[in-house]
């Protein structure tokens, strides 16, 4: 025979009540609590990125701090080599010193002159050589180049200039002589202007009258 079955005992509810508050927000707050999951995880998701931030921030610190670090220890470092060099070349220069001591700087010495001239002779041929110094400056350099042709370049050029500066000097004379018989010339003078007074207007006015009667008159017999 198998075990006896227990039955749970339920208990046995008297009464359900409904809070008709409560099922009204709960039907009709479905876009209300999507909206608050939306927000919360907004929040959470910007925790996170200031986190993030913050953790990048912190490896970046840590970084030039290492960094700044090996800066100095790569300075001091060089520091220990120059002085180390710097005091080689002291005792180099103090061994070297004492052996140049005796000697005495006589300054630079001035070169001998060029100007010479010298004679080639060959079985077939017969040439003179002239060796003569020059002025390192540009125009000494263009004239050793050139020669005379500097020369006549530049007598050609003052001729030319002053060939120019006489045609001017004649053109402007010419110029003004030409401009002077209208300087002396007279002046016409202007005519006034001058109103005519109420009787020369009632003078003119029976003029024009007699002339038109005149003039009527005439057609009226032809």
């Amino acid at each position: 025979m198998g075990p006896v079955r227990k039955l749970r005992k339920i208990a046995k509810v008297e009464e359900v009540s409904f809070d008709p508050a409560d099922r009204e927000e709960f039907l009709t707050g479905f876009r209300k609590r999507k909206q608050q999951r939306i927000k919360h995880a907004q929040e959470i998701a910007a925790k996170r990125a200031k986190e993030e931030k913050r953790l990048d921030r912190q490896k970046i610190r840590a970084e030039r701090a290492a960094e700044f670090q090996h800066a100095i220890e790569e300075h001091k470092r060089q520091l220990k080599l120059l002085k180390a060099e710097d005091t080689s070349d002291n005792e180099i220069g103090e061994s070297g010193s004492d052996d140049e001591s005796d000697e005495e700087w006589q300054g630079i010495e001035e070169p001998p002159a060029v100007d010479y001239e010298a004679e080639y002779i060959d079985e077939d041929k017969y040439t003179t050589v002239t060796v003569e110094e020059i002025d390192s400056s540009r125009d000494g350099l263009r004239k050793s180049i050139l020669g005379e042709d500097v020369e006549a370049e530049n007598k050609a050029k003052a001729e030319k200039a002053a060939k120019r500066l006489a045609q001017e000097e004649e053109e402007a004379a010419r110029l003004a002589k030409k401009r002077k018989p209208t300087a002396d010339k007279p002046k016409k003078k202007k005519k006034q202007f001058r109103y005519e007074s109420k009787q020369d207007r009632k003078l003119a006015a029976a003029k024009q009258r007699l002339s038109k009667a005149k003039k009527a008159k005439a057609r009226r017999e032809k």
